[in-house]
């Protein structure tokens, strides 16, 4: 017999591989705004759905009434950031909430509705007037 076989020198393992970094987004730097709130009366209940889907799509956080009477208390208990109205109500014009809210300090800026109107139209200046 021979002396001790000797085996051939085994390299160590290789270190397995780094697990690659996951990015993480950068940290939103302020407060992030809420969305407008915005208050839509129409007494049509077909149109004040369609409205109330647009101005959410839209990214607005909506209420949506059908009365006059239900559009100032809403108004009061929740203090929107813009109201749409249809100018005919069955209680009230839309005008007359508009002059009731600002008589009673409630200035909260008003778009009135009137029939026909293009939806994008609408989005457009409720935007405008909420940017001024």
């Amino acid at each position: 017999m021979t002396g001790p076989a000797s085996f051939p020198e085994v390299p160590p393992n290789p270190p397995a591989p780094a697990p690659a970094p996951v990015p993480v987004p950068a940290p939103v730097s302020g407060p992030v705004a809420a969305p407008a709130r915005v208050l839509v009366v129409d007494d049509e209940q077909d149109v004040r759905e369609l409205l109330t889907e647009t101005f959410r799509l839209a990214g607005f956080d909506v209420t949506a009434v059908g009365t006059g009477v239900a559009a100032l208390n809403t108004a009061y208990a929740e203090t929107p950031d813009l109201v749409v109205l249809d100018v005919r109500l069955p209680d009230f014009d839309g005008a007359d909430v508009a002059r009731i809210l600002r008589d009673a300090g409630r200035e909260v800026p008003v778009v009135l509705l009137p029939k026909p109107f293009s939806l994008e139209n609408v989005v457009t200046r409720v935007r405008e007037m909420l940017a001024a």
